[in-house]
């Protein structure tokens, strides 16, 4: 990822180029994924009393901002579902609604030296999820461990298979219309949600048969191959 600062009237940029684990992307403000890479990219202005001191150049109108030079094979998105509120003095979530695609090119996020050879299209293997508030709450995951398998939740100890929209609707958060009650003015008014994901797990499409190549015996740690041993045994 390049950091950059870059005049407006001279042509002198500063930058430098940072390694990355996670991507901290904002939910509020922001309906979708990619309005959030969009937000996130988006250049700030440096002009007035907040000009620039460009080496050589002096005080400079500028544009402030980050750009992508390359996305790594699995892509970590942290969703920003917690702030700190200065009224309250506290740390909020944020349980507005958020969509996240099955697949998404991220392509127009990348600089323009960026070799383009390879596609830069992404598909979602897990969603990790906290159902709550900011003070407490249980988290669960979403994983796909197969390209074209089923979804599956892990909850604790508790393995489960479960359909997409338990993957994608159940999870972007919002609002649902509330359906316990019988009246006409209660069932109009809208309930937030207070489950919904804060990170998603992207693995680049062209990857994806390596990455989730399938797992053999070696791949197992031992002790749990003792285990997976016992309990058949046990159940057989």
């Amino acid at each position: 990822m390049k950091s950059y600062i870059k005049c407006v009237n001279v042509d002198y940029e500063s930058s430098r180029v940072e390694d990355f684990y996670d991507i901290q992307l904002n939910v509020k403000g922001c309906q979708t994924l990619r309005d959030s890479f969009k937000d996130y990219i988006q250049e700030e202005i440096l002009e007035g009393d907040n000009k620039y001191q460009a080496e050589g150049y002096g005080l400079q109108d500028a544009k402030k901002g980050v750009i992508f030079e390359s996305f790594p094979p699995v892509l970590h998105l942290q969703l920003k579902r917690f702030e700190y509120d200065l009224q309250r003095d506290a740390m909020v979530k944020i349980n507005d609604r958020h969509e996240f695609p099955m697949e998404i090119d991220l392509e127009e996020f990348l600089s323009e030296d960026t070799d383009r050879t390879n596609p830069h299209k992404y598909l979602l293997h897990g969603v990790l999820v906290h159902s709550g508030d900011s003070h407490e709450g249980h988290y669960f995951v979403l994983f796909k461990p197969e390209k074209d398998g089923k979804w599956f939740k892990f909850d604790d100890d508790h393995v489960i298979p479960v359909i997409d929209k338990e993957v994608f609707e159940d999870n972007y958060g919002g609002e649902y219309p509330n359906e316990n009650t019988i009246t006409i003015r209660s069932a109009a008014r809208n309930h937030e949600r207070f489950t919904n994901a804060y990170m998603l797990v992207y693995i680049r499409e062209s990857n994806v048969d390596e990455i989730l190549s399938p797992v053999v015996s070696e791949d197992i740690p031992e002790h749990l191959r003792m285990y997976m041993l016992i309990y058949l045994n046990q159940s057989g």
